[in-house]
C-alpha cells in the first residue's frame, strides 16, 4: 500500500498534471476559453451558425488552400504562446524550482502544453472530417493543408523561443550578471518599477509546490530539483525580469495587430476569419495577463470595475462609441422622432392618394410587359417573398429565381412585380434583379453558374477580420463621401466584400432604382428592417409606400407601424444612400454586423427585418389589400412565390421531463426556440384573414430545409457540400411540383 501511495504521489505531482490541476483551480478564464475552442473545433458550439468552419475550412483571398491553413496555424501558434505567457505569469511563482532551469520559460511551456496538444489533435481530426466530407477535398490536398497548419504553428513558436532564449533570466545568468549602474539598463528600470513592492496588492504571499518529475525536453523526463535553499528575493527578481520580457513580446504582438488593422484595405492583409478570432483571443489574453501580472488576486475585481467604469463614462459622452451609419445619408440634420411627428408625416391623406396613383401607374407599366410574357391581356401578377437565413438563403433564393426564369422562358421574372422579405433571401434576389437589368436572357443562361458562384462566395472573412483588428479596440479608419465622414468598420467591410463578390453590379444608390422600378423595367423591392427602439418597421424602397399603413388613417392612436425611409429623411438625401447599405440594414445579424444609427432625435437604431417579418408576408398582404381593386380588374390573380429557408410544418417536440436546468432556462429559451414558429403562425393568419374576394391568390412555396436541424449553417460562409446540397434540394419532389404549378399558372 505504501508503494502504491508513493507511485500515486509521484504521478499526481508530475509537473504537467500539476499545471492542469492548478489551472482548473485558479485560472477559470483560460479554462473557459479552452472549452470554447474545444467546442468550436469539435462542432459542438456554434455549428448552427457555421462558426466551426472558420477554423476547419479557413478562406484566404477567396480560396481554401494550404496558404490559408499556414496563416491560421501562425495565429494559433500566437495564441499558444500567449497562453504559455499567461500561465507562466499566473502559475510560475508557485513553482520556485523553475529558476533552477536554463531557459525556464521554454521548459515551462513544454510542460504546460497539455491543452495545446489536445486542441491540435482535435483540430486536425476535424479538419480532415470537414475537408473530406464538407469541402469534398482529396486526401493528398488535406495532408498538405494539415502540414501547412503545423508549419504555421511551429514557425511562430520558434520565433517566440528564439526571443525568450535570448532574454529570459535564470539563476545561473543572475549569478553571472555583472553589476551595472542603476538606471542605465532595461533591467534596472524594470527592477526599480516592479521590485520595490510599493503596491500593497503586489506583495501577497504565494503558495509554492514542488513537482516530482517534469519534461526537461520534448522526449525526456527528469526529476525536479528542489529550490528551497534559494533566496526568495532572487527568485522574485528572476520572475519579474522574465515577466518584463514577456510584456515586451506582448507589446510587439499588439502593435503588429494594430498595423494589420491599418493595412486592411490591402486584400492580402485580410487573413482567414479563424485566424482573426485567434488574434482577438490572443489580445484579450494579453490584457488579462497584464492585469494579473500587476494586481494579482485583485485582477478580476479590477477588470470588472474597469468595464463598469468605461460603460458609465461612455453613456452620454460618446467615449469608446462610434455609431455605424448608412453610407450616403446626410447626418447634418436630425429629424424629430416622436409619435406626433410620425403621425403628421406618415399619416398624410393627400400623400396616400398620390402614392396609390403612383403605384397604379407602375402596375400599368408592369401589365404591358407581363401580358407580352404570358400571352394574355389579364396576366398573373407574381410577388416574391424571400426568407432570411444568411448566405444559404441568398444562394437558395438566387438559384430558385434562375431556375424558374429559365424553365418559364423568362416569363417568371417578366411577370414579377414586387420582391420583399428579409436578410439573405433579399440579397440573393437583389443580385438577380441587377443581373437581369444588365444582361440578356441568353447571357444569364450562359453565365448561370458564374452568377450562382458569385452570390455564394464568403462574406464573413473580411467582416471577422475587421471586427477583431479594428472594431473592438480601436475604431480609427474613416472615409468621406459627399461631405459626410463614415467609419470603416465591419459594416463597411461587408458592403465592400458584397460588391467585390458581385462585380459591383449593386454598387449604386437608392435613387438609381427610381425610374427603372417606375417604368417596370425591374420589379419593386421593399426592404423592412426593424427599428429596435420601438419595434416599428422601417420601409425602405425607391418608391413611396404610404398605403402599407392602410387606406384609412383614422383612429390610429398608436401611430404608424411602418415608417417610410424616404419620407422620414426627405431632407437628408435619402435617395443618395448606398443600395448596399439598405441591403445590409435589412440583414443586420446581431453582433456579426453593427446596428445602423440614423439621424433622428432621439437616435434610432436599425436591425434585421427578420425580427418582425422573416418572410415578407406583412408587406405582401398590405400591398395586395391596398391595390386589390386594380388587381381584380386587370389581372387573372396573384401568385405569391415563397422562397423559404425552412418548411412551414413544425412537429410538436417531445422534450421529456424537465431537468432542474430546464426549469431555469426554458422560460427564456422557449421564446427564442419558437421564434420561427411564431412568425409562421402570424404569417398564415395574415394571408388567411386578408384574402380579397374575387381575387384568386395562389401561394407556391419552395423549401430549402424540411427540418430546422438539417445541416446547412446560418452563416455568411458556405462549404462546398452545403452549396451542392442547396442545388440538389431543388430537385426534390416537393420543389419540382411547385415549379410545375408555377409554369402552369403563367401559361394559362
Amino acid at each position: 500500500m505504501t508503494k502504491f501511495k508513493e507511485i500515486a504521489n509521484i504521478i499526481l505531482k508530475f509537473f504537467p498534471l500539476q499545471l492542469v490541476f492548478l489551472q482548473l483551480k485558479k485560472s477559470h478564464f483560460i479554462v473557459a476559453l479552452w472549452i470554447i475552442f474545444f467546442g468550436l473545433v469539435t462542432q459542438n458550439i456554434g455549428a448552427k451558425f457555421g462558426l466551426p468552419y472558420l477554423f476547419l475550412s479557413p478562406e484566404y483571398l477567396g480560396d481554401v488552400s494550404w496558404i490559408s491553413y499556414l496563416i491560421l496555424g501562425f495565429a494559433i501558434g500566437g495564441f499558444f504562446m500567449a497562453y504559455h505567457l499567461y500561465s507562466y505569469i499566473i502559475l510560475g511563482p508557485s513553482f520556485p524550482f523553475l529558476v533552477t532551469f536554463s531557459r525556464p520559460f521554454f521548459k515551462f511551456s513544454i510542460n504546460n502544453s497539455t491543452f495545446p496538444i489536445l486542441f491540435y489533435f482535435l483540430l486536425v481530426v476535424n479538419i480532415y472530417e470537414v475537408q473530406h466530407n464538407e469541402e469534398l477535398i482529396g486526401i493528398g490536398e488535406i495532408i498538405l493543408e494539415i502540414l501547412a497548419l503545423t508549419l504555421g504553428i511551429i514557425t511562430f513558436i520558434l520565433i517566440s523561443v528564439f526571443y525568450f532564449f535570448k532574454t529570459n533570466l535564470d539563476i545561473f545568468k543572475l549569478n553571472g550578471r555583472k553589476k551595472k549602474k542603476e538606471g542605465r539598463s532595461l533591467y534596472s528600470l524594470a527592477k526599480s518599477l516592479f521590485a520595490r513592492e510599493k503596491f500593497w496588492f503586489q506583495s501577497q504571499p504565494t503558495i509554492t509546490y514542488q513537482p516530482s518529475y517534469y519534461f526537461s525536453s520534448l522526449h525526456k523526463i527528469t526529476r525536479a530539483r528542489p529550490a528551497q535553499h534559494y533566496d526568495r528575493k532572487i527568485i522574485r527578481d528572476i520572475f519579474r525580469q522574465n515577466h518584463l520580457n514577456a510584456s515586451l513580446f506582448e507589446l510587439a504582438l499588439v502593435f503588429s495587430f494594430i498595423a494589420m488593422g491599418l493595412l486592411q484595405d490591402f486584400t492580402f492583409v485580410v487573413i482567414p476569419s479563424g485566424a482573426s478570432f485567434f488574434l482577438l483571443s490572443t489580445i484579450l489574453l494579453m490584457v488579462v495577463t497584464i492585469f494579473y501580472s500587476w494586481f494579482k488576486g485583485w485582477a478580476v475585481s479590477l477588470i470588472l470595475l474597469s468595464l463598469v467604469t468605461f460603460n458609465y463614462i461612455s453613456d452620454g459622452t460618446g467615449f469608446l462609441q462610434s455609431n455605424n451609419k448608412a453610407y450616403g445619408l446626410s447626418y447634418k440634420n436630425e429629424v424629430a422622432y416622436n409619435l406626433e411627428n410620425l403621425k403628421e408625416q406618415q399619416f398624410d391623406n393627400a400623400a396616400l392618394e398620390n402614392d396609390l396613383s403612383h403605384h397604379i401607374q407602375i402596375l400599368e407599366n408592369w401589365k404591358v410587359k407581363a401580358s407580352a410574357a404570358q400571352g394574355t391581356d389579364n396576366p398573373k401578377l407574381v410577388i416574391l417573398n424571400c426568407s432570411g437565413g444568411g448566405l444559404r438563403a441568398a444562394m437558395w433564393t438566387h438559384y430558385i429565381m434562375q431556375e424558374a426564369d429559365e424553365r418559364t422562358g423568362g416569363a417568371f421574372f417578366n411577370s414579377t412585380h414586387m420582391i420583399t422579405g428579409a436578410s439573405g433571401g433579399m440579397i440573393g434576389a437583389a443580385y438577380f434583379r441587377d443581373v437581369y437589368a444588365s444582361t440578356s436572357f441568353e447571357e444569364r443562361l450562359t453565365k448561370k453558374e458564374q452568377y450562382l458562384e458569385n452570390i455564394s462566395k464568403d462574406l464573413l472573412n473580411k467582416v471577422a477580420f475587421n471586427l477583431a483588428a479594428h472594431d473592438i479596440f480601436l475604431r480609427y479608419r474613416k472615409f468621406e463621401e459627399k461631405g459626410e465622414v463614415y467609419l470603416k468598420d465591419r459594416g463597411y467591410s461587408f458592403e465592400e466584400q458584397l460588391n467585390h463578390n458581385t462585380n459591383g453590379v449593386m454598387n449604386k444608390t437608392l435613387g438609381d432604382y427610381v425610374m427603372p422600378e417606375f417604368q417596370s423595367e425591374i420589379p419593386l423591392m421593399i426592404y423592412s428592417p426593424t427599428i429596435i427602439n420601438d419595434g416599428r418597421r422601417l420601409i425602405m424602397g425607391a418608391q413611396p409606400y404610404g398605403f402599407l399603413n392602410g387606406r384609412s388613417f383614422e383612429h390610429k392612436n398608436l401611430g404608424p407601424e411602418n415608417v417610410e425611409f424616404i419620407k422620414l429623411f426627405d431632407k437628408n438625401r435619402a435617395l443618395d444612400v448606398r443600395y448596399t447599405s439598405i441591403i445590409r440594414m435589412n440583414s443586420t445579424f446581431p453582433y456579426i454586423l453593427p446596428m445602423v444609427s440614423l439621424p433622428t432625435k432621439p437616435q434610432i437604431h436599425i436591425m434585421d427585418a427578420g425580427i418582425r417579418d422573416n418572410y415578407g408576408t406583412k408587406s405582401t398582404v398590405r400591398y395586395i389589400v391596398a391595390l386589390q381593386d386594380w388587381l381584380r380588374e386587370n389581372t387573372s390573380g396573384v401568385v405569391v412565390v415563397e422562397i423559404r429557408d425552412i418548411n412551414k410544418d413544425y412537429d410538436i417536440s417531445d422534450d421529456g421531463e424537465f431537468s432542474l436546468f430546464d426549469r431555469v432556462i426554458k422560460p427564456a429559451s422557449n421564446f427564442y426556440g419558437n421564434f420561427y414558429q411564431s412568425q409562421e403562425f402570424n404569417s398564415n393568419e395574415l394571408i388567411e384573414s386578408n384574402l380579397c374576394e374575387d381575387l384568386p391568390i395562389d401561394v407556391l412555396t419552395f423549401v430549402l430545409r424540411k427540418d430546422p436541424l438539417e445541416k446547412i449553417a446560418l452563416s455568411w460562409h458556405l462549404t462546398q457540400r452545403e452549396k451542392n446540397d442547396i442545388k440538389r434540394t431543388f430537385q426534390n419532389e416537393k420543389n419540382q411540383k411547385e415549379l410545375k404549378k408555377l409554369i402552369d399558372l403563367l401559361n394559362r
